[in-house]
C-alpha cells in the first residue's frame, strides 16, 4: 500500500515509524506547521515533522490539510495520527480507499482530543486502540480493530501514551494489509454507548484538594510528564507543578484540605478523605525535583489553595 500519513506528536510519530518498518510505503507525510513551544517560545518542528526529515519522506505542513487533497489523492490511504484538525470532505475522501484513523481508545467511549488524560482521570482499568475508517463526525466512523492492553494504578499518561502509541502502529500495519486484501471487516460503533474526551481547560488542570485522594493520584499521573498538575502556594506566585504522587496509607481527621502535614522528608497533604504523598514537582523558573531533594535545606509548609 501507498500511504500519505497525517500526525503531529509523539504519539503520531511512533505510529509512523512502525509503517516505516513495514511492507507499505510512504509517499507523503502531513504535519502542523512548525510553532512555538516551551517556556523560550522556540520555534520547533512537530515529531512527526522531524521524522519525516529524518527518513528523507517528502513532508507538507500546511495550515489546512485540504491544501494537500489533491496529493493525497495518488496515494491508496491516507493514514490520519493525532494530526490536530478535523477533516473535511476533499481530504477525506480524497484517497482511492479513503481516510483512516488510529485513536487512542476503545471507541465509543472518549471520543475527541483527550482519550488518555480522560482515561486515566476517571480511574479506568483498561483501555487501547480503536484503527477506524474516518466519516465526517468526531471519531463517528466505524471500526475494523480495536486491541487492548490494562492500565497499571501508577501508570502515568506519557507512559500510557507510549505504549498506546506502539499498539496503534501495529493496529494500523495489520489494518493496512488487511484493507490491501480487501479483508477488513467494519463494525459500527454503538453510539448510545459513546462518552467524550474534550481538550482539558486550565482550570481542570488545576487539583482539587476536597476531593477524594485516589481521585487527585488519577488527574497527577493523567498529567504527567506533558502537562502537570497544578498546585497553588502562598510562596509561589505561579503554580506547582505536581509529577508524582502516591496514595499514602495514613489517614488524618480535622485536617483542611490543602494541609501540609509534618512530615519528616516528605510532602504529605490532607485531601477531602486521604492524603497524597507528592514524589515529584516543579516550582515557577526551576526544574523537577524528587521531594527529597526539594526538602534539602528548606521547608514546605502552610496550605496549597483548597
Amino acid at each position: 500500500m501507498k500511504l500519505a500519513f497525517a500526525g503531529t506528536p509523539g504519539f503520531a510519530a511512533t505510529v509512523l515509524r512502525g509503517i516505516l518498518d513495514s511492507e507499505h510505503e510512504v509517499g507523503l507525510v502531513i504535519s502542523q506547521p512548525d510553532r512555538p513551544r516551551g517556556r523560550g517560545r522556540k520555534v520547533t518542528r512537530s515529531p512527526v515533522a522531524e521524522l519525516a526529515t529524518e527518513a528523507g519522506l517528502p513532508l507538507k505542513q500546511p495550515a489546512r490539510i485540504s491544501e494537500v487533497a489533491d496529493e493525497i489523492s495518488t496515494h491508496d490511504a491516507l493514514v490520519v495520527a493525532a494530526y490536530g484538525q478535523i477533516l473535511r470532505a476533499d481530504t477525506l475522501y480524497a484517497a482511492r480507499l479513503g481516510a483512516w484513523n488510529v485513536h487512542a481508545s476503545i471507541l465509543p467511549r472518549y471520543r475527541g482530543a483527550a482519550p488518555i488524560e480522560r482515561t486515566i482521570m476517571a480511574g479506568e482499568r483498561e483501555t487501547g486502540v480503536s484503527f477506524m475508517q474516518m466519516d465526517a463526525g468526531l471519531d463517528t466512523g466505524p471500526f475494523a480493530l480495536q486491541l487492548r492492553t490494562p492500565i497499571p494504578p501508577e501508570m502515568t499518561g506519557g507512559e500510557l501514551t507510549d505504549t498506546l502509541a506502539r499498539l496503534g502502529a501495529k493496529a494500523v500495519v495489520e489494518g493496512m494489509s488487511k484493507l490491501s486484501k480487501n479483508s477488513l471487516t467494519l463494525i459500527e460503533q454503538d453510539s448510545e454507548r459513546a462518552t467524550y474526551a474534550p481538550k482539558l481547560g486550565n482550570e481542570e488542570r488545576v487539583i482539587k484538594w476536597g476531593e477524594n485522594v485516589q481521585n487527585v493520584h488519577d488527574l497527577v499521573r493523567a498529567l504527567t510528564p506533558h502537562i502537570g498538575a497544578r498546585a497553588h502556594h502562598p510562596d509561589w506566585s505561579g503554580p506547582v507543578k505536581v509529577l508524582r504522587s502516591r496514595i499514602s496509607e495514613k489517614n488524618v481527621r480535622n485536617q483542611d484540605p490543602g494541609s501540609i502535614l509534618p512530615a519528616n522528608d516528605r510532602i504529605m497533604v490532607a485531601c477531602g478523605e486521604g492524603i497524597l504523598e507528592i514524589l515529584e514537582l516543579q516550582t515557577p523558573g526551576s526544574k523537577v525535583l524528587s521531594a527529597v531533594d526539594f526538602l534539602r535545606g528548606r521547608r514546605l509548609e502552610g496550605s496549597f489553595s483548597p
